[in-house]
Order: structure tokens, then C-alpha cells, then sequence
């Protein structure tokens, strides 16, 4: 028979283990703060990037290095941060920034839950495999310039756009209209 010391200290032993097991469980990551973090990160260093550019030569430099640089910095800013980071968008200008079928639903929805401020939300998808973010991109006035309604983009401006990419479906918007998502996705 156990000695009732022995008895005791197992108790304790086992309340010690189990509060500090209880106590110290993992918590997920903050995905969605974390996800805030990394595309402003790609925001602001795109958009001084551009305007860099801009100030330089106008759109006729701008135009070349957005097309030859936006995608390898957006991959390389997702390597940086171990996620997979993506602009997607129903009105491509570049087809491997496409939404998926999938995607267009996030899209859609999204867009139909802009308030009246004009905010649209951000949306997490969680799999078995991973957790997206979805991340809205809205249309500021800087954008027009590029994407905004023919009578808002230079003529100089459509012929090089139309020169570097033949399918542009990129034009065409207001300020504060949802121009795309981006989509950061963590592995777990």
C-alpha cells in the first residue's frame, strides 16, 4: 500500500502538470494582423516605388517597371515573410493576377460589404493546410492616372498600356472602388 506522502505528491504532482499544461496552450498566430503588417509594407514601398518612377519620366516609366517589377517584389516580400503574398483581381491587367473562380466569390462578397465610409472588410479562409487573407485593394486618386475611365488616362498613357498589355481589363475605375485583393496565405 502506498504511503500516504507518496499519495499526496503524486496529487500534486498531477495539479502542477495539468495547470501548467492548461496554462501554457499554443495560441494561433494573428494571421490577419500579420497579414495588415505585410501588405502595407507592399503598399507603401509599391506606391513610392511608382511614384519614383513617375517623377522620373512620367507614366512612360512607370508603366515598364510596374509591368517588369510588381509581381517578383509582391513573391519576393511573400519569401521575405514565409507566406505565399498574391494581388488578385477580377479586371486583370496582368492574367497571372486573376482571380479564381473561388477567389471571385471572396471578391464578390467583399465588395458587397463595403460600409458606408467606404471600408471593405478583410477575410480570413482557413483549410486544413493553410490560412488566407484576404486583403482589400481600394482605387485611390493615384490610380486613375492607370486604371481610371478613358477620359482620365493620358493618350500617351492608353498607347503605352495598350503596347505592353494588349488584354489590359485594368481601366475603368472610380476612387474607392475595390480594385483587387491581396491574398496572403500561411502555411500551418
Amino acid at each position: 500500500m502506498l504511503e500516504w506522502k507518496t499519495v499526496v505528491f503524486r496529487i500534486l504532482f498531477l495539479l502542477v502538470l495539468f495547470s501548467f499544461g492548461f496554462g501554457c496552450q499554443w495560441k494561433n498566430p494573428d494571421y490577419e494582423s500579420i497579414a495588415i503588417t505585410i501588405t502595407n509594407e507592399a503598399k507603401t514601398n509599391l506606391v513610392q516605388k511608382l511614384n519614383s518612377k513617375i517623377a522620373e519620366g512620367g507614366t512612360k516609366q512607370a508603366i515598364p517597371f510596374c509591368k517588369l517589377n510588381a509581381i517578383g517584389f509582391t513573391n519576393g516580400l511573400g519569401q521575405k515573410n514565409g507566406v505565399t503574398l498574391r494581388r488578385i483581381t477580377n479586371k486583370p491587367r496582368n492574367q497571372s493576377n486573376l482571380l479564381s473562380a473561388n477567389e471571385e466569390k471572396i471578391f464578390l462578397e467583399i465588395e458587397k460589404l463595403k460600409t458606408p465610409e467606404g471600408v471593405f472588410p478583410n477575410k480570413s479562409i482557413t483549410s486544413d493546410d493553410s490560412v488566407t487573407v484576404y486583403i482589400p485593394i481600394p482605387v485611390m486618386g493615384f490610380c486613375l492616372q492607370c486604371h481610371g475611365n478613358l477620359n482620365e488616362i493620358q493618350k500617351t498613357t492608353k498607347q503605352i498600356l495598350d503596347q505592353e498589355y494588349p488584354n489590359d481589363k485594368a481601366i475603368g475605375y472610380k476612387v474607392g472602388e475595390l480594385r483587387g485583393l491581396f491574398s496572403v496565405q500561411f502555411p500551418k
